[in-house]
């Protein structure tokens, strides 16, 4: 009986995981586009000595 309630929660968790990410995802696409991508940053070598 424990396996059953322990399985059912951790279904019931992914499902809300599942369904966060999807709303995450449509709040993000409808957001209007402004043109700001994000940049990846250079990389810097810098010689010690």
């Amino acid at each position: 009986m424990t396996e059953k309630i322990k399985t059912g929660l951790c279904v019931l968790a992914l499902l809300l995981a599942l369904l966060a990410a999807y709303t995450q995802e449509m709040a993000y696409r409808s957001l209007p586009d402004r043109g700001t991508a994000v940049q990846p940053a250079s990389f810097v070598v810098v010689q010690a000595g």
